[in-house]
């Protein structure tokens, strides 16, 4: 597989899905996210608004950081539907090949998405499409990914305060 040309993809995706929901949920963004699974067969993203995020953890609130930061508890994966999709048929494409180192495959993609999001923070092109900062992460979905490694990826794709408390989020989760 050519992670250049997917990383290239990915990246133009990702953009396309944020404005997206930009244009539909505007301000009220508070996170973003791409997802991926322990198969490695998907990239998909997630946002979360502040109206959702207030509401959820309003009617929850034992588990308030869980709906923060798990992307899966957060308003929606919708966005570049149709490109998203071509991105998740390539990828079982590859995945379902004969000749497949598969770990090296899933390592190599999530580092990908990791790197996508990281330059489009570097870029600030979060903060320039919503005039503000939002929590950015890369998460698996339905995986025994170490803590460490979740966390490592979230300090690099958010500012140091929000890294931090992604981490402690994820001390008190696996305490």
């Amino acid at each position: 597989m050519n992670f250049d040309s997917l990383k290239k993809q990915i990246k133009t995706v990702t953009k396309a899905a944020f404005l997206e929901n930009v244009s539909n949920y505007g301000k009220d963004i508070c996170a973003f996210a791409l997802v991926s699974d322990d198969g490695a067969m998907t990239v998909v993203p997630f946002t979360n608004t502040a109206t959702h995020l207030q509401k959820t953890q309003k009617e929850d609130p034992v588990y308030k950081e869980v709906y923060e930061f798990e992307p899966a508890e957060w308003y929606t994966s919708d966005g570049a539907n149709e490109e998203i999709n071509a991105i998740c048929k390539i990828l079982n494409q590859e995945v379902l090949s004969d000749n497949i180192d598969f770990e090296s495959f899933k390592n190599q993609l999530f580092e990908t998405c990791v790197e996508v999001l990281e330059e489009l923070q570097q870029d600030n092109f979060f903060k320039d499409s919503l005039q503000k900062d939002i929590l950015v992460l890369f998460s698996i979905s339905d995986t025994d990914e170490p803590e460490e490694k979740l966390t490592k990826w979230a300090k690099r794709t958010n500012t140091k305060t929000r890294g931090e408390a992604y981490e402690a989020y994820q001390n008190k989760v696996w305490e």
